[in-house]
């Protein structure tokens, strides 16, 4: 009797736990690509999203650890300018420029609190409200719908030495609690696909935020479970067990860089270690012992090109590098991510002594595609689908796990293309047959013509027989003796 109740109760809240979410709510999508942004004569890459009335349209770069809607104000590379380290080409890395003068729907909240911490912003800005344009654009050929949220929290960034125009969408969102709050979404979930489409990834695949939802296109197998850690800056914290380098001349010679044999520097194997998932940044920042062991058997060197302390290998490399997660989900970089045309890796300097945190970044979130779900305080993982063909938004009911589209299964006479061939056989040997059926036809109308002729032949050698009888005439009267006499 008491696991009856037990099993009563425990229905019950899961029936209050759902009903509390409209789940029957179709979830937003934005891309994110190069487009062009408000007050800039380049292309940006970023989310499509405007702000204020009229809309000024933006590029706004996702962040999974920051919770504002950022957008850059119009003097702050002007602002930025005499710091020492300024946005790397700042008037054309914005995501565009806002002008709240320009808007007749913004106003200033002077009083508001940030709700990131200090240790996670790298910009000065103020908070006011206005009109956000989420735009739905899934071909670029295509045009956009909008999705309008008014008087969403906004942060405007004044001077900084990052990218400002932000999309935050951490464990605090405003804009995902702004979009649930105005009952335009089922709850606070979210997905991303970061894409390889801008300057430091060098790629061409674009990218998606979907707002309350997955697209479930764009990943294929399991979706890994993991569960948010919201002690961290970035509540979304995996924990690796393994690291292994690749050679593709030779695929069966994994090289661990845990392995103390073939690292005999190392007196012991290394922990298994908790890293951060982060857009903050591109390049992977592993412990001192793991990046000590990848430079000394890459032959890689320090290399700060892209202002980011990314290695650089020497000779080149045409490997890939693969990740082991804690619960066996392997993601793997492959040779075009780990060494680019420069011989630039996504894997960054560290130094023996640094207490920073150890981060899975933006080259590692290429190859994923990441779902959250801010009511459990659960996230997942999945492997992406690069070049998907159709865009399919699901959604993301909380408490709830996303499930990639399947293609309908195919029997083996329909995949190895025996039905084709059976019925191209049925076809040609149906076309063959009325063919000799046509030749058939066509013989014997031949024959029945010729035998027609030929009875018309003969009907008309008798009837010329029957005009050639002889006639006579009688005998004369005076001729004797009697005989006939032909004419």
């Amino acid at each position: 009797m008491a696991s009856l109740v037990l099993y009563l109760s425990a229905t019950v809240l899961l029936a209050q736990s759902t009903v509390a979410f409209n789940c029957s709510k179709p979830p937003i999508y934005v891309d994110i690509h190069k487009r062009a942004v408000h007050d800039s004569a380049v292309f940006q890459y970023g989310s499509f999203i405007g702000v204020g009335s009229p809309a000024q349209n933006q590029s706004l770069w996702p962040s999974i650890s920051q919770n504002h809607i950022s957008f850059a104000a119009k003097g702050y590379c002007d602002n930025s300018s005499n710091r020492t380290n300024t946005l790397r080409d700042c008037s054309k890395s914005t995501g565009g420029f806002f002008s709240s003068d320009e808007s007749h729907t913004f106003s200033n909240k002077s009083n508001f609190q940030s709700l990131d911490k200090s240790t996670n912003t790298s910009f000065i800005g103020t908070f006011g409200q206005d009109n956000i344009h989420l735009y739905t654009h899934y071909f670029e050929t295509d045009g956009a719908s909008q999705t309008l949220l008014e008087n969403s929290t906004i942060e405007i960034a004044q001077s900084g030495s990052v990218t400002p125009s932000i999309l935050g969408m951490g464990l605090s969102s405003t804009v995902l609690q702004d979009l649930v709050s105005a009952d335009l979404i089922a709850g606070r979930t979210y997905s991303l696909y970061i894409g390889q489409g801008f300057d430091r990834a060098a790629g061409a695949v674009n990218g998606s935020n979907t707002f309350g939802g997955f697209d479930s296109g764009r990943f294929t197998g399991p979706a890994h479970q993991y569960q948010m850690d919201t002690s961290k800056v970035n509540p979304m914290t995996v924990r690796v067990k393994d690291i292994y380098i690749t050679d593709s001349k030779d695929v069966n010679s994994n090289v661990s860089l845990f392995d103390t044999a073939k690292f005999p520097s190392m007196k012991a194997r290394p922990d298994d270690f908790d890293a951060q998932l982060t857009t903050d940044q591109y390049p992977l920042s592993l412990p001192y012992e793991i990046t000590q062991n990848f430079m000394t058997h890459l032959g890689a060197e320090q290399d700060n090109y892209w202002g980011d302390n990314s290695l650089k290998i020497k000779n080149g490399f045409s490997g890939s590098l693969s990740i082991v997660l804690e619960d066996g989900f392997v993601v793997t970089l492959p040779s075009e991510v780990l060494v680019n045309a420069s011989n630039i890796t996504p894997i960054q300097n560290r130094e023996e002594g640094s207490t920073a945190p150890f981060y899975l970044s933006a080259a590692f979130l290429g190859q994923v595609y990441l779902m959250a779900d801010f009511e459990s305080q659960t996230f997942f993982l999945a492997e992406a689908v690069q070049k998907n063909n159709a865009v399919m938004p699901q959604t993301f009911c909380p408490r709830s796990i996303p499930v990639a589209y399947e293609r309908p299964k195919q029997s083996a006479w329909v995949s190895q293309g025996l039905i084709g061939a059976v019925i191209g056989g049925v076809l040609g040997g149906a076309g063959i047959a009325v063919f000799v059926w046509c030749f058939v036809l066509g013989c014997k109308r031949r024959r029945a013509e010729k035998k027609a002729e030929r009875e018309l032949e003969k009907g008309r050698q008798a009837k010329f027989a029957q005009m050639e009888i002889e006639e006579f005439d009688p005998p004369p009267k005076t001729s004797t003796p009697f005989f006939w006499k032909k004419r």
